[in-house]
């Protein structure tokens, strides 16, 4: 549905979690179990968001006192040694420092959690710069593939002008049958190259192990002119590189039915279009 996350968008969110010990036990089990499924895209981000928790787990060092302060503590100690009877001096026997020293260890203090927020912040930015370059690359790899979609697209129709650019075409319309009435077919054939344009709509997508099987009508008996395969009952255009040798003589019509994957000898499977020829005129 599309309030639910994607799969990929839940595996990002809980590997964040999951490399900074954020993750509660269930989610942290669900985690594991999808990294013991996780594509090689997938497992990459895991190992890079590690690697960056990793490193920055080390950039955060002890704070230590600086030589000033420490120079400033052992003049007290000292001067409370020597002065032990008076007031100011069992004043500063109570506290150990005086109140500038203890500014100074609330600065190295505050210095610290700064240091432990700024580590932070450069964590989140170097997640936020994995997950942009893991979705860049996704992008990309989407793009690359529309691209070659696109080129299929363009040769697909090179071919189609190429058929329909012959002087001598013949044109078959071919009707859904009881199996299937809103089916649709057409083949536009040229008899001089054997070569013909098959196009096919509101065929249902082929089942596993079967394919469309288109059959000449030759001197009445079905001579097999290739298979193929459907996966959306939208326009499909296919071309046949090698119909049977015929002529519009011999050629009576022009069929589809479903076949075992591969195809058959002679049809088997039900009769999904048809279409005859309207003129056997000799050539």
């Amino acid at each position: 549905m599309a309030n639910e996350k994607s799969h990929t968008d839940k595996f990002e969110e809980l590997c964040a979690g999951y490399v900074l010990h954020s993750l509660n036990e269930d989610e942290r089990n669900e985690f594991e179990q999808m990294l013991e499924e996780a594509t090689d895209e997938e497992r990459q981000l895991y190992e890079s968001l590690a690697s960056a928790a990793n490193q920055l787990a080390f950039t955060v060092e002890k704070a230590e006192p600086s030589d000033e302060i420490k120079k400033r503590l052992m003049a007290e100690i000292k001067s409370h040694d020597d002065d032990q009877e008076n007031e100011i001096s069992g004043s500063i026997h109570k506290d150990q420092t005086s109140p500038e020293d203890k500014n100074k260890g609330e600065d190295s203090f505050n210095w610290q959690a700064f240091a432990i927020a700024a580590s932070f912040a450069l964590l989140i930015v170097s997640l936020s710069l994995v997950f942009y370059s893991f979705n860049l690359r996704s992008q990309v790899s989407h793009q690359k593939t529309q691209i070659v979609r696109l080129k299929n697209e363009l040769q697909q129709k090179r071919q189609m002008l190429s058929i329909l650019g012959s002087r001598d075409v013949d044109m078959v319309i071919m009707a859904g049958m009881e199996v299937n009435p809103n089916g649709y077919g057409k083949v536009i054939w040229d008899p001089k190259k054997q070569q013909a344009l098959l196009q096919v709509s509101n065929l249902p997508p082929v089942p596993k192990g079967k394919d469309y099987q288109l059959w000449l009508i030759k001197n009445n008996k079905p001579v097999s002119a290739g298979v193929f395969a459907t996966d959306n009952e939208g326009d499909n255009f296919f071309k046949i590189e090698k119909m049977a040798q015929a002529s519009k003589k011999t050629a009576n019509a022009f069929a589809v039915t479903l076949e075992p994957k591969g195809g058959v000898p002679q049809p088997t499977g039900d009769m999904y279009l048809m279409g005859s020829m309207k003129n056997n005129s000799s050539e």
